[in-house]
């Protein structure tokens, strides 16, 4: 489920796939950025997918989750 959100601190070895920038506020994600990984290996600002799942109950980049 993609609601899970641990708490990393984003540098390069994060990356699984090419996601330099986080989708929702579409700003570049910088090392030492606290971040939030969730099951699909989506990668957002923690901030930004707390203030998502606060009124959105799936993933931005995968809403049938």
């Amino acid at each position: 489920m993609c609601l899970s959100k641990p708490r990393l601190s984003y540098n390069d070895d994060v990356l699984t796939k090419d996601a330099g920038e986080c989708v929702i506020c579409l700003e570049e994600l910088l090392q030492g950025d606290t971040i939030a990984r969730l099951p699909r290996l989506c990668i957002y600002h923690k901030s930004c997918i707390d203030s998502w799942f606060e009124v959105n109950r799936s993933c931005p980049e995968h809403p049938s989750d």
